[in-house]
C-alpha cells in the first residue's frame, strides 16, 4: 500500500539521486556532500582519524539526536538506501522470516568503524548506506564509463540481498542502523519503563550492554592500529595521482566512496581505482590524464578545487585556490626516447607554452632547445601531458604523495 510515508520517502530519494547525478543547477552542485555528511558514522569518523571537526559534524548531530527520542525513525522514515531496500524486500514475501536468523551484526561494524576511526585509520567506513546510495547515482555521469560504474556495486548488491533475504539490510547489516539501535537503546534507559522490571535486571542489562560496546569498540581501534601498521598497498599508491587536498596518510581508509569528488570534477578526470593501488584502494578516486585515455585532453585546472569542496569525509581537505596551486598532486617526467626534441633533434616545446606553473625550462642538447621538468615548481596538473604533440607521449605524469606544498610560489601569485 502506497501511504502518504512512502510518497514523502519516493520523493526524498528522487531529490537525493537527482543531487548525485549533478542534474541541478550548478550552483547547488557543492551540496552534493549533505547526504553522506548527515551520518555520523562517516562524519564523527572521518574527523576522529584526521583529528579536526569540520562544520559537517553539524549535519549528522539530528541523528545522533534522533534516536535516543524516536528511535530508528531515520531509518523507517527518511533513508533513501532504506526505502529502496525495502520497496525490493517486497518482491519476495516467501523468505521474509530468514532475518530473524541473522543476528544485529551492523550494531558490530557501527562499533568497529568508530573504533578503529579514534584510532587514526577508519575501516569500512564505505559500508555507510548513505555513502553507497550516493555513489550509485553518481556513476552515471557522462561519458558513461564501466570503471566509473563500479562505484555503483555497493548499492546493486545491497538491493539483491534485499530481494533474495528481505528486509535483511536494513534490520541486521546496515551499520548506521546499528548505530542508531544503540542510540535508541541508550534512550530507553533514559526514559521510564512502562512495566516495572527487577531491580537487578537493569543494572545486569546495563553491564551487559556496556560490555559488548567495549569489545566492539576495543575490536575497532586493534583493527584500526593494525592498519595504520601494515599499511596496504601504501607502496604501489605513490605510482597514482590522487585528487588535490588528499590526506597524507589513511587515505583509502578515510575515502568514503561516495562518487562526490568525481560528480564533482568540471573535467571528467576523476574516476575510481580499480584496484592497482592495493585491495584497500578499491574504488578510491585517481587522476588520469591523457596517456591513460587517448581522448581525454583536460587536465588540473589551476582555479579548480570544486572536488576538494564535496569530501565528506575528510580524506580531500578544502583547498582555497592560493593553496591548491601550491600542492604538488603529481610529477611530470620525460621520456627522452620518446621526446621530439629530444630524440630527433625536432625544436619542440609545446609543453612549455602549456603549463600554467612555469615548470617547464628549456635545456641545450645537439644545438636544439629541449624540455626539462623544474621539480620545485611541477603541481602535476596535467597540462603538458594533454598536449604532448610525440607519439607515444613523451611527457607523463605521475603521481607524488603524499602531496607536498611546494615552497616555490605559482606564477599566479606571484602577479598578485
Amino acid at each position: 500500500m502506497f501511504t502518504r510515508r512512502n510518497l514523502i520517502r519516493l520523493l526524498l530519494l528522487v531529490a537525493c539521486a537527482l543531487l548525485a547525478l549533478g542534474y541541478v543547477p550548478e550552483a547547488w552542485r557543492p551540496q552534493s556532500v549533505l547526504l553522506p555528511s548527515l551520518s555520523p558514522l562517516l562524519n564523527l569518523g572521518g574527523a576522529a582519524a584526521r583529528h579536526a571537526a569540520g562544520a559537517g559534524v553539524l549535519l549528522a548531530l539530528p541523528l545522533l539526536i534522533l534516536p535516543l527520542f524516536k528511535g530508528r525513525a531515520f531509518c523507517w522514515r527518511l533513508c533513501p538506501m532504506g526505502f529502496a531496500a525495502e520497496s525490493v524486500s517486497r518482491l519476495n514475501r516467501r523468505n521474509a522470516g530468514l532475518v530473524r536468523k541473522v543476528p544485529f551484526i551492523g550494531k558490530g561494524l557501527a562499533l568497529v568503524m568508530l573504533g578503529s576511526a579514534a584510532a587514526g585509520y577508519p575501516v569500512l567506513l564505505w559500508t555507510d548506506p548513505l555513502c553507497l546510495f550516493n555513489g550509485f547515482f553518481a556513476a552515471w555521469r557522462a561519458p558513461l564509463a564501466w570503471a566509473s560504474g563500479a562505484t555503483a556495486l555497493g548499492f546493486v548488491l545491497i538491493l539483491l540481498t534485499s530481494l533474495l533475504a528481505p528486509n535483511l539490510w536494513c534490520h541486521r547489516l546496515c551499520p548506521l542502523g546499528g548505530l542508531e539501535e544503540w542510540l535508541t537503546q541508550l534512550g530507553n534507559r533514559f526514559r521510564p519503563a512502562r512495566t516495572p522490571a527487577r531491580p537487578d535486571a537493569g543494572i545486569a542489562g546495563n553491564v551487559k550492554v556496556g560490555r559488548r560496546v567495549f569489545l566492539g569498540f576495543a575490536a575497532g581501534g586493534a583493527a584500526g592500529l593494525a592498519y595504520g601498521k601494515l599499511k596496504p598497498g601504501s607502496a604501489r599508491a605513490a605510482a597514482f595521482i590522487r585528487p588535490p587536498g588528499a590526506a597524507d596518510q589513511a587515505f583509502n581508509a578515510l575515502c568514503s566512496r561516495c562518487g562526490n569528488c568525481m560528480t564533482a570534477c568540471p573535467y571528467d578526470l576523476i574516476v575510481p581505482d580499480l584496484g592497482a593501488s592495493g585491495i584497500d584502494g578499491l574504488f578510491t578516486p585517481v587522476l588520469k590524464f591523457r596517456n591513460q585515455n587517448s581522448a581525454q585532453e583536460q587536465f588540473c585546472f589551476q582555479d579548480c578545487t570544486a572536488c576538494t569542496h564535496v569530501c565528506p569525509s575528510h580524506a580531500l581537505r578544502p583547498l582555497k585556490v592560493a593553496e591548491k596551486q601550491q600542492t604538488a598532486i603529481g610529477l611530470a617526467r620525460i621520456d627522452k626516447k620518446a621526446c621530439i626534441a629530444w630524440e630527433k633533434g625536432e625544436y619542440c616545446v609545446v609543453c612549455q607554452e602549456f603549463c600554467p606553473y612555469q615548470a617547464i625550462i628549456e635545456s641545450d642538447h645537439k644545438k636544439v632547445k629541449c624540455p626539462t621538468v623544474d621539480e620545485d615548481k611541477c603541481r602535476g596538473c596535467g597540462a603538458c601531458e594533454s598536449q604532448c604533440p610525440a607519439q607515444p607521449i613523451a611527457i607523463v605524469v605521475a603521481g607524488r604523495n603524499p602531496q607536498p606544498r611546494l615552497a616555490h610560489p605559482s606564477p599566479a601569485l606571484l602577479k598578485e
